[in-house]
């Protein structure tokens, strides 16, 4: 484990970090990036050795925080903030190296959304997937559902 670029990564989520959509503290120490699509979110998730676990591939708690954040900010993006009520994630494959997932909407409602995400490893094939139901904070009118 490269300690010094752990703590030079930390020192700098600890200084850039701020309380907002991809600018939050956990956002910056995994150094992630955001970007969007026509009501889609990626997330593009670079990975260092301290994010694996004891077997030598990425901890699933950092697939599953990538696939959580991606499906959050397609909420925020084109809805309105949200929070998650429930999520499933299914494992497919060990991921080793850097990765993203691609999140959209199952369904929108005016107080819920279903939401997938999909991640995938560096040579694009698919490693994880989850499923989840957000609850809109500020939801707009006009939208139809649940």
């Amino acid at each position: 484990m490269d300690t010094a670029t752990l703590r030079a990564r930390f020192e700098r989520a600890v200084h850039e970090a701020r309380p907002e959509f991809g600018q939050f503290f956990l956002a910056r120490f995994f150094d992630i990036e955001v970007s969007y699509g026509e009501e889609s979110c990626r997330v593009d998730l670079p990975v260092s050795d301290y994010l694996y676990n004891p077997q030598g591939s990425l901890h699933g708690g950092v697939l599953g925080f990538a696939l959580d954040v991606s499906m959050g900010h397609l909420c925020n993006r084109f809805l309105s903030t949200a929070i998650t009520l429930e999520m499933k994630t299914q494992y497919l494959r060990p991921v080793k190296g850097d990765c993203y997932c691609i999140a959209t909407f199952l369904k929108k409602g005016r107080r819920l959304a279903f939401v997938e995400s999909r991640l995938f490893d560096e040579s694009g094939k698919p490693a994880a997937m989850a499923t989840s139901t957000w609850m809109l904070l500020a939801p707009e009118s006009g939208q139809g559902g649940d």
